[in-house]
């Protein structure tokens, strides 16, 4: 037996009030004795003895019904011998569907998302006319909809009908989370949790900190309903990179998709497409047992502007690929009209050289029509005109030769790269490493820079590169290992010996083990540095055939245009509208999946904007303001729900206890849900006894009230 109310138990300390007025009682009795009537003390004494036999008893009474009235409003219920299945006290049951695309699998009693909402309208016809229902799918228990109770459960089965699987997936500290929520929000105290799903690993366990927000008690059952007997077989798109990191106009762009068989048997001819705006691709592929294999597609764009497509794994064996939601993923990217370069130097033709390599490639990026595009959008400023300089109006910020940085111009560059921004320095002869060291990098927090070194009897080259860079993507033809290389390489004499460590690699190492160029990572952004200055003061490096495309392509790097974060459908999506420059007061979100002109109003209501409950299909999502077109990114759904394993219910029985402290009670695939929710919910509200047993406690204390009464010596 447990109450529903348990709170009203403190009313038990009112047994206190009859137990104190009968000692007060007692102690207001004083005794007087006359000689004249002593002979009554003799003659009375059995019936006195009564009196007070009575007085006890009507103590207890009177006890005895203050308990049975505080047991009786406290809702007591029984799911022993008084109770009987199906017969109940009202309760507050909340029903949750698991949407996720890996319901779309089937076993042998059909489709796993149309058996679970075969199972809820069984349910449904289970439940009393006083319950109080709630129903949310996964994908939405976020709505605050979701805590209204159902008015009409005829309507609830027929929307139940017109269900269908979503993109986006939950764990289930999510689904626990907003199951309490809906729960506190309920007005009967017995209270029941539904869950059908099919009990796939990647929703259940979670290596995240564990949210113990769901307690099941005897007031509070928690049911998980499992659906389907069998794993699924899928084969699923697991990645897609664009793995091009410089975006040019009709230069190549290079996509690489990863394609997972989850099965335990082979895939043969499996098709693969790329579909990018009028371009079609399709590539056919085998993929071993529980392997991945890649998938490259070269496309070129020949539009400036963001842009992007899908990859679509095609679908012609439900038997090896049952489930279709995991079969398309979207791209974007962006190819600038222009690029924006600050160039900053105070020594007169520090920058001839560089000019003129921007000059150049400007030369190559004729159109059609013969007419050279203005790609470079180039400012020069004095080092002393540095410090007032907002660094986000431009791509790319360029040091040749500084002298010295300042604290506050060090913070600045820090702010900068570590919002996306990118900076590149070429260290020179006026160029004190000592300011380098204890001002710029230390702000930084990157590698201390070494003295410089020179060679007295010759000159330094080119020893190893990272050609998987994507600044020497085309430039180099490599050696082995990196080494032996077939091009003319700079000659150094002298230069700054740049250090590597955390968050920073070497690009170009010289013969002598030092390093020529070295990239750091900070926060989104980048520093690139030389260990030379753009001229021809400590090496040949600007006359040879290296020089342009290496610069042209550094400043392209680090202008870090594509810092375009792909999102995860239902998953947080920040977005900063001051950042992508809105020119109106809201914001227009608009997607693929949706009918043309149909768009989703964002209010602005601060500094961040979140997206997540806009982000419900996979798609490539746009944001804009008035007629602008600010952003745009792509959203995929969350691969972990491409994993078909599944826990079998003793699993789930002992990772709830262990994890969650939660005893659930779980309803197998191949258990009859009626059956099995009737004995669930074996009980019933037992009050009315204890009104009973209260009303014969009063009664019988009545009664000896008047007995004492009647039989007191006159």
């Amino acid at each position: 037996m447990t109450f529903l109310n348990p709170a009203l138990l403190w009313g038990l300390v009112a047994i206190s009030i009859p137990i104190l007025i009968h000692i007060f009682n007692l102690k207001r009795t004083k005794k007087i004795e006359f000689s004249t009537l002593m002979f009554l003390k003799e003659i009375e004494q059995s019936k006195y003895k009564r009196i007070k036999l009575k007085q006890l008893l009507i103590l207890l009474c009177r006890i005895a019904f203050i308990i049975m009235l505080v047991l009786m409003f406290a809702r007591p219920f029984d799911t022993g011998y008084l109770g009987s299945a199906g017969k109940k006290a009202r309760s507050s049951v909340l029903i949750i569907l698991d949407d996720s695309f890996s319901m779309q699998a089937r076993d042998a009693s059909g489709n796993n998302f149309g058996n679970a909402k075969s199972k809820i309208r069984e349910t449904l016809d289970i439940l009393g006319e006083d319950d109080e229902i709630f129903f949310a799918t996964i994908s939405g228990i976020n709505d605050p909809a979701r805590n209204i109770p159902v008015k009409d459960v005829n309507k609830l089965r027929d929307s139940i009908e017109g269900i269908k699987t979503s993109d986006i997936s939950r764990n289930m500290n999510e689904v626990f989370y907003f199951a309490k929520e809906i729960i506190q929000s309920a007005s009967n105290s017995y209270r029941e949790v539904y869950i059908f799903t099919d009990g796939q690993k990647s929703f259940i366990t979670n290596e995240a900190l564990v949210m113990k927000e769901l307690k099941a008690d005897e007031r509070t059952k928690v049911n998980f309903v499992l659906i389907g007997q069998r794993q699924a077989n899928n084969i699923s798109i697991d990645t897609i990179n664009l793995t091009t990191k410089i975006f040019e106009k009709n230069k190549p762009v290079k996509i690489k998709v990863t394609i997972n068989n989850h099965n335990s048997f082979n895939a043969s001819n499996k098709s693969v497409a790329l579909n990018y705006g009028a371009l079609k691709d399709e590539k056919v592929i085998d993929i071993p047992s529980n392997s991945s294999v890649d998938v490259e597609f070269l496309f070129k764009p020949s539009v400036s502007g963001y842009s992007g497509g899908f990859i679509e794994l095609g679908q012609s064996e439900i038997s090896d690929d049952e489930i279709s939601g995991d079969n398309r993923q979207y791209f974007t990217f962006f190819v600038p009209e222009e690029i924006r370069v600050l160039l900053v130097s105070g020594s007169p033709g520090a920058l001839d050289f560089l000019n003129l390599a921007l000059l150049s490639s400007e030369e190559l990026m004729k159109d059609s029509n013969g007419i050279k595009n203005k790609y470079f959008n180039i400012k020069q400023l004095s080092p002393e005109a540095f410090t007032g300089k907002n660094l986000n109006d431009h791509d790319a910020v360029v040091f040749v030769n500084k002298q010295q940085f300042s604290q506050s111009e060090s913070q600045k560059l820090k702010e900068h790269i570590e919002s996306g921004g990118g900076v590149i320095i070429y260290p020179g002869n006026l160029s004190r490493e000592e300011n380098y060291n204890t001002v710029l990098m230390k702000e930084l927090g990157l590698p201390y820079i070494n003295p410089r070194y020179s060679s007295a009897d010759g000159s330094y080259k080119f020893d190893k590169i990272g050609f998987e860079h994507p600044i020497f993507e085309g430039i180099f033809k490599k050696g082995t290992d990196g080494r032996n290389l077939n091009f003319d390489s700079p000659e150094v004499r002298s230069g700054i010996d740049l250090s590597t460590g955390e968050n920073s690699i070497p690009l170009i190492t010289l013969n002598n083990g030092k390093n020529f160029l070295v990239e750091y990572s900070l926060g989104k952004g980048k520093l690139l540095m030389f260990s030379v200055s753009p001229d021809m003061n400590n090496s040949d490096y600007p006359a040879k055939n290296l020089f342009s495309p290496i610069t042209v392509r550094s400043i392209l790097y680090a202008a870090n245009i594509n810092n375009i974060k792909p999102a995860v459908t239902g998953k947080d999506y920040f977005i900063d509208p001051e950042a992508l420059g809105k020119n109106s007061d809201t914001l227009t979100i608009t997607h693929s999946a949706v009918q043309p002109g149909k768009n989703l109003p964002v209010s602005i209501g601060g500094s961040l904007i979140n997206l997540k409950d806009e982000i419900d299909f996979t798609s490539g999502y746009s944001i804009s303001s008035g007629s602008k077109k600010l952003y745009e990114f792509p959203a995929n759904y969350n691969k972990a729900e491409s994993q078909t394993a599944k826990m079998s219910p003793d699993e789930l029985s002992g990772y709830l206890k262990e994890r969650y402290e939660l005893k659930a009670n779980i309803i197998k695939p191949q258990e009859t849900v009626k059956a099995s929710i009737m004995e669930l919910r074996t009980g019933k509200d037992i009050w009315q006894y204890f009104l009973i047993l209260g009303l014969i406690f009063i009664a019988i204390e009545y009664f000896l009230s008047r007995s004492i009464t009647k039989g007191k010596p006159s």
